[in-house]
């Protein structure tokens, strides 16, 4: 069966947890799933003799960042393949990912499917679940009160709406996947909730993630570029998803 699935791993090859990465993409895409890892060209000859049933491109010379390596990547691999994913090179897949694969390759009219993550530590213990919610034509609303409805890890979406949005905006160091998932659910898209989590997160010090600082300026700067939205939908849409997640918030009170 040729794979449906483009898979994209951006790393610079210095991190050892890769291997729980791409285990995980392999034992639960099999034959559904193309793994694709982006690296500098330097980093691949290492990684090609520990990983050597991968594909391996070499990130772009002429630009920089997270963000261009997978624009550069679905660029080159993504118009072969049904839908795309990417996952870090710290973070896996949950067996639960199954039920996205299942979910969208079995509704064909389906653009777009997600799930939550599980937080882990850099010791693989899990430390929270994120918090989500069937939600997400109002990801622009619960994004005005500093609210991300998903992230990447547990996502899978058609490669036709990706380059029908033109990826991911580069101007942004963190928060351009946020910029695109804000896009896609401004377009009248199919899409499913699945209220379990399908793959884990790594929370760890040094990653670009942890830059707060950058973070919190892309993310006003983010918020401005979007459509605006009254102050009662924002509040109305904030204590909707807090309501949807009360048993989570209960559950974070209870361990501290």
């Amino acid at each position: 069966m040729k794979p449906s699935i483009l898979v994209v791993t951006a790393t610079l090859g210095t991190r050892k947890t890769i291997e729980k990465t791409i285990t995980s993409v392999k034992n639960i895409g099999k034959g559904l799933v193309k793994h694709v890892i982006i690296a500098p060209e330097h980093a691949i000859l290492t990684l090609k003799q520990q990983y050597p049933d991968l594909e391996y491109i070499a990130e772009p010379q002429n630009k920089k960042g997270i963000y261009a390596a997978l624009n550069y990547a679905f660029y080159t691999y993504g118009n072969d393949y049904k839908y795309l994913t990417f996952i870090n090179d710290d973070d896996y897949w949950l067996p639960q990912f199954q039920i996205l694969i299942d979910t969208i390759i079995q509704n064909t009219n389906l653009d777009f499917v997600y799930g939550k993550t599980l937080y882990i530590n850099e010791d693989n213990i899990p430390i929270g679940k994120q918090t989500s919610a069937n939600m997400f034509k109002k990801f622009i609303p619960l994004l005005n009160s500093n609210i991300i409805l998903l992230t990447q890890q547990a996502t899978l979406i058609k490669s036709s709406l990706f380059f029908q949005i033109g990826g991911f905006d580069e101007n942004y160091k963190l928060v351009a996947d946020t910029k695109f998932w804000a896009i896609l659910s401004l377009k009248d898209i199919n899409y499913k909730y699945i209220n379990k989590c399908c793959a884990a997160y790594t929370l760890q010090e040094g990653q670009l993630s942890a830059d707060t600082s950058t973070q919190s300026k892309e993310h006003l700067k983010l918020i401005k570029e979007l459509p605006q939205f009254s102050k009662w939908e924002i509040t109305k849409n904030k204590i909707i998803f807090r309501l949807n997640n009360l048993s989570t918030y209960i559950n974070r009170l209870i361990k501290q």
